[in-house]
């Protein structure tokens, strides 16, 4: 028996000392490798795809730096590019990087000497801190026009003194607003039609990360609220203020806004919890997952209407998110 042991162990020692001789001293990858092999990322992992979008690799306050390393194969013939947004920003199989607040596209690309190549990709969502400025994600605010006036509401706006976008600094001005307060700015007057990361700036020349934002050659289509407050959505509790007043204050083609911020699910329906848009009750109501803050949008028609007027009204129903404020768009 204990001769039986012996050989175990010593099979599986010959195996380990096989194993770890395959590979180069510092772990890298396989020395069997060659220049001529396709390149592959073996760390870190990314999750897949979702409805077209990359699945999140990390979530870090701002206050955290970025540290990372990655492993690949053929480590001897393979260099490592680190991209945000399509921007290139670190070489090398490990980094140290610091981020502003905001959502990132992260890119690692892995390329041998040969020219061949890999990637993987996955959003980074770097988080701000309580005490920041916090913007929200106001369509309105997010779409705006060279050389025009411009808002941008959010939390702890008042120590705001700057914004910039592009490079090109504005100052602001703070308007109090209760719970929608906001700072107001001259978009910068020679910015060209794109999108930009906006930075904002405190009295003390602190730069905090401001989101996305586009500047276009036209401003957002003009709303009317229909409702403005605060309304927690339950399974028990619908948002039924204007259940009976909807069908009187749009028409198809309208397109309807719901400002919602919360951790839930919900979407627009008849007075008989039945999809304004499609018809489909339960469980082929397609109710929309909410996260943070967010606008559900509902483009109205014929069919629309005609429901609203047979099935008493609409409502939003769903779970765990509350209603700031509902508006219409006009369609042309």
């Amino acid at each position: 028996m204990k001769k039986i042991l012996y050989n175990l162990v010593a099979v599986m020692v010959a195996l380990s000392m096989g194993i770890l001789s395959s590979c180069s001293e510092n772990n890298d990858g396989f020395i069997t490798a060659t220049e001529d092999d396709f390149p592959q990322i073996l760390l870190p992992w990314f999750g897949e795809w979702e409805n077209g979008e990359p699945a999140v690799y990390k979530n870090i306050s701002r206050d955290t730096e970025f540290i990372d390393s990655v492993t690949v194969t053929p480590a001897l013939y393979t260099t490592v590019e680190w991209f945000i947004d399509d921007e290139k920003i670190h070489e090398g199989k490990k980094i140290q990087h610091t981020f502003l607040a905001g959502e990132y596209v992260l890119k690692i690309v892995a390329t041998t000497t040969k020219g061949k190549s890999t990637s993987r990709i996955g959003k980074l969502i770097v988080r701000s801190l309580d005490s920041d400025p916090i913007p929200g994600n106001d369509i309105r605010d997010r779409q705006v026009v060279a050389g025009q006036s411009a808002k941008l509401h959010g939390v702890n706006m008042d120590k705001v003194v700057k914004i910039a976008i592009g490079g090109k600094e504005v100052s602001t001005t703070f308007v109090e607003n209760g719970n929608k307060s906001y700072v107001e700015y001259i978009v910068p007057v020679d910015l060209a039609l794109g999108t930009y990361r906006m930075t904002l700036t405190d009295s003390d020349g602190n730069v905090y990360g401001g989101g996305k934002i586009v500047v276009s050659d036209e401003a957002p289509a003009a709303e009317e609220t229909l409702w403005e407050g605060e309304f927690n959505v339950t399974w028990g509790t619908p948002f039924n203020y204007l259940q009976t007043q909807f069908k009187d204050l749009v028409k198809a083609g309208d397109i309807v806004r719901v400002y919602v911020t919360g951790e839930g699910q919900g979407t627009m329906t008849t007075g008989a919890w039945n999809n304004i848009l499609t018809g489909k009750g339960d469980p082929e109501r397609d109710d929309i997952m909410i996260s943070g803050s967010m606008v559900l949008e509902f483009t109205l028609t014929d069919l629309s209407m005609e429901m609203m007027n047979e099935q008493d009204g609409a409502l939003l129903v769903g779970n765990g998110y509350t209603i700031t404020e509902i508006t219409k768009i006009v369609k042309e």
